[in-house]
């Protein structure tokens, strides 16, 4: 059901694809009552401008049997050689539609949030509407990071001005509560990884503990994050549901 019964735009959604079947299923879940379509845009091959330095540990069978789960799913197969490429693809599909809905496989929305947020954007007369709330989980769903980062996530197809707004949202971010052979094979191909910062992964991510409480956590961003506890008893039932919920420590 949707939270919003009154609110008729037409929705379509979309995930870039490589990797990410931890929190595919959840993420698909989260928006599949509040839009119409979800059009997967998979790659085999890494679209953030570096090439696999090692093969990729989800298989394109594993994702797609995730994604089939659901009646909304397209699945759309290529390659791209930027993210930007990657991400505009979309528009192949878009121009019956109202709204873009934009969602990384890591991504699970607060479905009230959605809601809330697709009919804020659609009310500002600007393109572009970036989200801000993003909870980023911290190597379990016991801790979080805050930032004041707002990605864009919504897009108002029908609007033809180039501007952006920014509104407050619920999403929870699983980017940094993955298995640690994801955590590893994402450093190798993200569009940041000039960016990152010297031994992140062995003397931060790793060394990282409740006890020590290891401060400035973020990837590439000096005094951005300290991982602060976060009551998981208020996540939604799908994730209560999902088996990373119950452990101390994502490995």
């Amino acid at each position: 059901m949707r939270y919003n019964d009154n609110f008729s735009s037409r929705v379509l959604a979309y995930i870039p694809l490589h990797y990410g079947k931890e929190y595919l299923r959840q993420a698909i879940q989260a928006v599949e009552n509040h839009v119409e379509k979800i059009v997967i845009l998979y790659t085999d091959k890494p679209s953030q401008g570096f090439a696999n330095q090692s093969q990729c540990p989800e298989s394109e069978q594993e994702l797609r049997e995730i994604a089939s789960l659901s009646s909304k799913v397209q699945w759309v197969r290529g390659e791209w050689g930027h993210e930007s490429h990657h991400r505009s693809y979309i528009y192949q599909f878009a121009k019956d539609y109202d709204q873009i809905l934009a969602l990384d496989a890591d991504e699970v929305w607060d479905e009230q949030s959605l809601v809330q947020c697709l009919e804020q954007a659609s009310k500002t007369g600007k393109k572009y509407v970036g989200i801000t709330g993003f909870v980023n989980f911290w190597k379990s769903f016991n801790h979080a990071c805050y930032d004041g980062f707002a990605p864009i996530r919504i897009i108002n197809v029908k609007v033809e001005n180039q501007e952006q707004e920014f509104i407050p949202g619920k999403v929870y971010h699983f980017s940094c509560a993955q298995s640690y052979k994801i955590i590893k094979y994402k450093l190798e191909v993200t569009g940041h990884r000039d960016e990152i910062r010297k031994d992140w992964l062995t003397e931060i991510y790793l060394k990282w503990t409740p006890q020590n409480n290891l401060q400035d956590l973020h990837l590439t961003s000096v005094g951005l994050w300290n991982a602060v506890p976060f009551d998981k008893t208020t996540l939604p039932e799908i994730l209560k549901q999902h088996p990373n919920y119950h452990k101390d420590a994502i490995y």
